[in-house]
């Protein structure tokens, strides 16, 4: 089975201002950079660390520092530099997940904020999602990855949210799917795509990919 999108989506995920986490003119600069622009790395690097230390992490904040460092591991020439930006990665994502597990047993915990059409955590765990699977296989990070998005997509708050909202989410989860051999399942959130909105251009990209990955 051939590869799918390795390293290539571009994980646009557009947001109002919320504490702590990153204003448009940073999404716009982490979109350039996971798009190939590699200029703009260290520079959302650095903005989304002062952002931190100025502000205090969050689960979105933490997970798109992460996938920064990921693209730093991209962008580096040397093997072990670009073990080491992944590891470090690798390492930021899973700090954001597990604030997202510290702040649930949290009762007094405000309401997250709404994002994209999605709550705040939510969105960190869909974008953690699609930052480990995407990795090449040597990092060992597709079943992590494949794992978030089964649980994420199971979820009837997810499974009711706006499809408009979900749908490059069900986009990535299905490349994870094929990538994991898991053909049912990549089928089953196809067919939920179909029915939530047959023509969306997601939808009919999903689809294609599938089809293309089964000689079809």
């Amino acid at each position: 089975m051939k590869k799918i999108g390795l390293w290539a989506s571009l994980w646009v995920v557009g947001m109002h201002m919320a504490y702590a986490a990153p204003d448009s003119a940073l999404i716009n600069a982490y979109n350039e950079a996971a798009m190939g622009n590699e200029d703009r790395v260290e520079e959302v690097y650095h903005q989304l660390n002062g952002l931190i230390e100025q502000q205090g992490a969050t689960p979105l904040t933490l997970v798109y520092l992460g996938s920064t460092q990921m693209l730093q591991g991209r962008d580096a020439f040397l093997p072990w530099n670009k073990m080491k930006y992944v590891e470090q990665g690798v390492a930021s994502i899973e700090k954001g997940l597990g604030l997202i597990d510290a702040m649930a047993q949290d009762k007094a915990q405000a309401m997250p904020d709404i994002v994209q059409g999605l709550p705040e955590n939510m969105l960190a765990r869909a974008v953690a999602a699609i930052s480990l699977s995407q990795l090449p296989d040597l990092f060992n990070q597709l079943d992590h990855g494949y794992d978030l998005y089964l649980g994420l997509l199971a979820e009837p708050a997810f499974r009711s949210a706006n499809f408009e909202a979900t749908a490059w989410i069900y986009g990535g989860a299905i490349e994870a799917a094929l990538r994991s051999g898991d053909w049912v399942q990549a089928e089953a959130w196809l067919a939920e795509m179909g029915e939530r909105h047959e023509d969306h251009p997601q939808t009919l990209k999903a689809r294609t990919l599938v089809f293309s990955d089964r000689g079809l």
